[in-house]
């Protein structure tokens, strides 16, 4: 599993959450202004957790790690070297 592909399948993840057409989000995307609710991240949490079994809660997830793609990718592969 590289970067790139953690990334590329969390950008797909975030459009179908959020009702966006495909290519909508990509690693120049803010995060923070696609207006994911408390309900749509913990929904993306249990997806991440369900496809890269890793539980980003228990990882130590920061506030900037949420902001790009890039940063919640290296999240995502932070965490499942942990």
């Amino acid at each position: 599993m590289t970067l790139e592909s953690i990334q590329q399948q969390l950008c797909t993840e975030i459009e179908i959450l959020c009702g966006l057409k495909r290519g909508a989000v990509n690693e120049s995307t803010d995060l923070t202004k696609l207006g994911i609710d408390s309900l749509k991240f913990v929904s993306l949490l249990l997806v991440i957790e369900q496809k890269f079994g890793v539980s980003l809660m228990k990882t130590g997830l920061k506030p900037d790690d949420t902001k790009s793609a890039p940063n919640f990718a290296a999240a995502i592969l932070r965490g499942c070297g942990a």
